[in-house]
């Protein structure tokens, strides 16, 4: 990137700083910055507007901190998310995807078994779990044991 639009957008982020002082309840402003933040490569920066601008905005979080490899920050979002809401199944099965997509199945086949505990007959997490055995057993990485052991978010 050129070095005079570098200058420019750090002015355009001086400028939302500015506005985030006198108005620290917009989270458009935070929006605004997190963009220009993650157009000069400073994601962690990024990422901390996001998240200050309301948890909603998780799924921009997961995707900047996806492009930049940051799976440590996704996790702990996801579980986050699943704390504030221990019986929202749908943070956990955010959770589970996120797990099959960077491939740590064991890991989304707790948060299946986390979900069958709330929803029983959940057809979609019924097949995703089936689905995962299939995959752990064909790379060899599937056990009888793995059913009955508790591995609890932090």
């Amino acid at each position: 990137m050129p070095e005079n639009i570098q200058i420019q957008i750090k002015e355009e982020i001086e400028e939302f700083t500015k506005l985030i002082k006198k108005y620290p309840d917009i989270s458009d402003l935070y929006i605004g910055r997190a963009v220009l933040y993650a157009k000069i490569g400073e994601y962690e920066k990024a990422v901390k507007d996001y998240e200050a601008a309301h948890e909603d905005y998780i799924y921009d979080i997961v995707a900047v901190c996806l492009r930049h490899n940051l799976i440590r920050e996704i996790e702990r979002f996801y579980t986050q998310k699943i704390n504030k809401d221990k019986n929202n199944i749908l943070n956990y099965m955010s959770m589970a995807r996120f797990y099959r997509a960077i491939g740590e199945n064991q890991k989304a086949l707790t948060d299946c078994e986390s979900i069958l505990k709330i929803s029983p007959s959940n057809k979609f997490i019924l097949e995703m779990k089936q689905a995962i055995i299939k995959e752990l057993k064909e790379q060899g990485k599937y056990s009888k044991q793995m059913k009955s052991q508790k591995i609890f978010l932090t």
